[in-house]
């Protein structure tokens, strides 16, 4: 009766050694991709925020036949935002990132019955959300509407 040798079950000590370089070596590649992701998306959700914000603002204030304002929180537009009329406030975002920054926003949005912005002399505006080189644009025009522009940078 033959009987075959069975090899041993594993990894030999050399293999372990090679799987873990290959693995530190991905890793060290990886990780700081993986920071500019997360930096990216943190700078997208921010955006994202603003640009609902200013359409909750624009359909409440149609919705409701009055006069709707969007403005920044107490310490200014990089920590919050918030909608409001005459006398309630109605829903606020709060910046839970304070090293994202927002500029070029005026004091505050007020959008009447109609949706449109009520300032007379509005042209459009660029508001920037940035993170260090990272930002995205938002336009918004005199009729109300805003929108987030393609770029992958803050406003030029």
């Amino acid at each position: 009766m033959v009987t075959a040798k069975h090899s041993g079950r594993g990894f030999t000590l050399l293999e372990l050694l090679i799987a873990l370089a290959l693995f530190a070596t991905l890793a060290t590649i990886a990780i700081p991709n993986f920071a500019r992701i997360i930096q990216e998306n943190r700078v997208i959700t921010t955006a994202n925020d603003y640009k609902i914000a200013l359409s909750y603002a624009r359909s409440e204030a149609v919705r409701r036949n009055q006069s709707i304002r969007l403005q920044p929180v107490a310490d200014g537009w990089s920590a919050g935002w918030e909608v409001t009329d005459d006398t309630t406030q109605l829903r606020t975002w709060s910046q839970t990132q304070p090293d994202i920054s927002v500029n070029g926003a005026p004091e505050s949005f007020t959008f009447n019955s109609q949706g449109r912005l009520a300032t007379a002399d509005f042209v459009s505006q660029d508001i920037s959300i940035a993170l260090e080189e990272l930002g995205r644009c938002i336009r918004v025009e005199p009729s109300g509407i805003s929108r987030v522009l393609s770029r992958r940078q803050a406003c030029d």
